[in-house]
Formats: C-alpha cells, sequence, structure tokens
C-alpha cells in the first residue's frame, strides 16, 4: 500500500456519530463538530417521528455499531469534565467510551507550522523511549538541512535515525542514514514514523502529502497497525528490506 493509497485507507475508516433528537435550539451539533474537528469523525443530528431514542449518541462505522452514550455525557465533554485532546492521539487514562474509538487516528488539513510542531511531538517520544527507529520524509533536502542541529541531537541517542528526500544539496549529518530516492511519491510526502523500539504504547505516525504550497493533507495515529503498515512500505520500497 503506497504512501497514498495509506492516506485513503485512513481516510475510509471515518466514523460517523449520530446524535438523536437533539433540541431544536440547541447547540450541541456545531459544538461537537467543532471538538472533533481535527478527529476522523463526521457528527450529524437525527430527528425521527417518534422522537426516541432521546438523549444519546451513537458512534458508527460502516452501519456498525461501536459505541453508545447518553448525550448528557457528550456535554460534559464539551465542559471540559471529560479528557482533552492533545497533538498527538488524546490523553492517556481511562478512555470515555466514545473517545476510545477515536484515539486512533486524526485526520485533518494542516499547515505547515501545524506540521512542524506534530513532528516535533514525535521526535520527542523518540528522545523520550531514547531507543527504537525514526523514518522521516522532508520532501526537498535543504528542509533536512534547516533542522540539522535537531537531528545532529536526536542522533547522539541510541535511535536507528533514516531520513529521506529527493536529490538536492547534499545533506552531511552525522549519526543518520540518509536516502536519496528521486521519486514523486517522496518530493510530495511529508512523514514522521516512530517505532515506538517495539513497543506498541509508543509507536506513532504522521503522513501527509502536499496538496498545495505548505498545504497539507493526511493523519497521524498512534494505532500500530497503520504506524507498522507506514514503515513497512518505506521498508521494502526504499530499504529494500524483502516482506
Amino acid at each position: 500500500m503506497s504512501l497514498s493509497e495509506m492516506i485513503e485507507y485512513v481516510k475510509g475508516k471515518e466514523k460517523t456519530l449520530v446524535v438523536f433528537n437533539p433540541p431544536a435550539d440547541s447547540t450541541l451539533i456545531t459544538d461537537l463538530r467543532e471538538y472533533f474537528a481535527t478527529q476522523n469523525v463526521t457528527v450529524t443530528g437525527k430527528q425521527t417521528s417518534s422522537g426516541e431514542p432521546n438523549n444519546v449518541a451513537v458512534l458508527r462505522l460502516n452501519g456498525e455499531v461501536l459505541a453508545s452514550v447518553p448525550v448528557a455525557q457528550l456535554q460534559e465533554l464539551l465542559a471540559g469534565g471529560g479528557l482533552r485532546e492533545t497533538g498527538i492521539g488524546i490523553d492517556d487514562g481511562a478512555y470515555h467510551e466514545i473517545l476510545q474509538h477515536l484515539k486512533e487516528t486524526t485526520f485533518t488539513s494542516y499547515d505547515k507550522a501545524e506540521m512542524v510542531t506534530i513532528s516535533h511531538e514525535i521526535e520527542d517520544r523518540a528522545l523520550r523511549v531514547n531507543g527504537g527507529r525514526l523514518l522521516t520524509g522532508f520532501q526537498e533536502a535543504w528542509k533536512l538541512n534547516d533542522q540539522a542541529d535537531r537531528y545532529e541531537r536526536l542522533a547522539t541517542q541510541p535511535i536507528d535515525i533514516h531520513t529521506f528526500t529527493v536529490p538536492g544539496e547534499p545533506v552531511e549529518i552525522d549519526g543518520i542514514t540518509h536516502h536519496n530516492e528521486p521519486t514523486e511519491e517522496i518530493k510530495q510526502s511529508w512523514f514522521v514514523v516512530f517505532d515506538g523500539d517495539g513497543d506498541d504504547s509508543y509507536k506513532t505516525a504522521l503522513l501527509a502529502t502536499e496538496q498545495a504550497e505548505n498545504q497539507f493533507y493526511g493523519f497521524w495515529s498512534d494505532d500500530p497497525e497503520i504506524v507498522d503498515g507506514i514503515g513497512d512500505y518505506l521498508d521494502h520500497t526504499y530499504l529494500k528490506i524483502p516482506p
């Protein structure tokens, strides 16, 4: 599965949160859409002729019910009584029933500043784990060289770092393995993939393609299957590691 196909695959996992019979004058649907704006979920309201069920929200994926909760729990979430969203996934802890099904993937549009912030959070996670493998795609060599100081610091730790760009200016950063790949995929893709040093709870990845100058579309995820899928594709396609 190519990098663009992986983005489409994750997009295809979009869930639907249906709030049944919300009050006509309520801002609940709008508020929930704003709250989950960066999650891979569509929020809708549905009025039934019977008015039942009342004050219930249902999370679905391809018609399958994943969770059903009282609207009061969602209102508590909006009021700040629930869990907070962070840069990568959702805070660790005892997950709200619906958040449990939404924590794995985020799908949105990013500008360059947001991409840099998320990338740095993943790199910082690798530093905290102090091991494992980090695969990063910068598109152009000059973008990697602009981050040379940061990657030289990362390389002082026992992290196996592989960077990818299309051929361009020389990359001379001690402690990393750089790959010049003259492909359109590498030119268009920004990715940061950390394998958690083999621990699923630390695996995380960002993957996006450039849709316009400094505008990217994609996702970040803590789902081990998705993280491993991106890593395996890069291994087989560019590092020539057999499946």
